[in-house]
């Protein structure tokens, strides 16, 4: 496909080489057409680039991937979070972080991405806005969100800590022993207090539980400050896996033994 543009949109074209934005929005591309006293109708501009292939389709209505003048054609970069971008680009306003492996691999410790992003959204009404395009849930993280790859990711304690309070969302725990460890060896200490601060002593002593293989020096302290009260389930209240006496934790979930797993060296 040739990727041409009239001479009239020329203008247009430039401002969008010179920004690189990853996604398109009308909003944006209203806005330059007022910058440039362009009178033609946001939807035939934006109809006609995409027509010549410098704008690609997104799953969100009004958004689209812009494909600069380097790419070797009209192909898209195959972002895995293409369509997050999008609808976050769409509703700049909505919270919400990458979580569970997404957010490990926008970290650079798991491998893989999984086909539908995993978010963490501050409230149910920003989950609804992300139907379709990511698997939701609602966690309230106390540490600020951290950009990663252009969009917000969790802290990896408020990961560690999301795990423990919807331990059933995390959607493979077998899987995530290829990302977890890694993912613990970033943890500090002083973080994942203050991400535990208020939270019940069930999910404390769940999080202590979880890492005391992989980072028993955070999850002694964690125990000096929070000694367990009472018993906790760790998943639902099924057969259970294995119970520890330490943490009070009566398991019914996790494929492994938290306990076996070992910090590298």
């Amino acid at each position: 496909m040739t990727r041409s543009i009239s001479s009239s949109l020329a203008g247009v074209l430039e401002k969008l080489e010179l920004e690189r934005p990853t996604i398109v929005t009308t909003e944006m591309l209203s806005d330059i057409l007022r910058e440039e006293c362009i009178q033609t109708p946001t939807r035939i501009v934006a109809a006609r680039l995409r027509e010549k292939g410098w704008l690609l389709p997104t799953l969100v209505r009004g958004s689209w991937e812009f494909v600069p003048a380097a790419s070797a054609g009209a192909y898209s970069s195959n972002d895995p979070l293409l369509h997050v971008k999008s609808m976050y680009a769409k509703n700049p306003k909505i919270e919400f972080g990458l979580t569970f492996q997404s957010a490990a691999w926008a970290y650079g410790v798991a491998e893989r991405v999984p086909s539908l992003i995993d978010v963490a959204t501050k409230d149910s009404s920003s989950a609804k806005i992300l139907t379709n395009i990511a698997s939701s849930t609602v966690f309230v993280p106390y540490l600020p969100y951290r950009t990663i790859k252009a969009i917000p990711v969790l802290a990896p304690e408020s990961i560690v800590v999301h795990m423990t309070i919807r331990p059933r969302a995390v959607r493979s725990w077998q899987g995530s022993l290829e990302w977890f460890p890694e993912l613990a060896e970033m943890l500090k200490l002083d973080l994942l207090l203050q991400e535990l601060a208020a939270r019940n002593h069930a999910v404390i002593s769940r999080t202590g539980y979880l890492i005391q293989g992989l980072r028993p020096d955070i999850a002694d302290e964690l125990y000096k400050c929070f000694p367990p009260k009472y018993k906790t389930w760790f998943g639902p209240h099924t057969t259970l896996l294995r119970h520890d006496n330490r943490w009070l934790i009566a398991d019914s979930l996790l494929p492994f033994d938290p306990r076996t797993l070992e910090a590298s060296t």
